[in-house]
């Protein structure tokens, strides 16, 4: 998306094919950088260590308690 930036003779863009802070928008303008390395193999940082999921997070609007709904069929016929 291309957003015309006031009185100026560029276009603000934020995210996509024209930001070149990503690898799309290296590709886009054909340049290289940290986002899209020349050699694969360089600049990739230290393999990541699988992290285990967290377990769940407990609703803190649930106490536990159950409340019985009672529905009257009359209403209905």
């Amino acid at each position: 998306m291309f957003f015309p930036a006031p009185l100026s003779g560029f276009y603000v863009v934020y995210c996509g094919r024209g930001d070149r802070k990503t690898a799309k928008g290296k590709r886009f303008k054909h340049s290289y950088g940290n986002a899209r390395p020349r050699n694969k193999k360089k600049g990739r940082g230290p393999v990541r260590v699988p992290v285990p999921p967290s377990p769940p997070r407990k609703d803190r609007f649930d106490d536990g308690e159950i409340v019985k709904i009672e529905i009257d069929e009359s209403l209905f016929s």
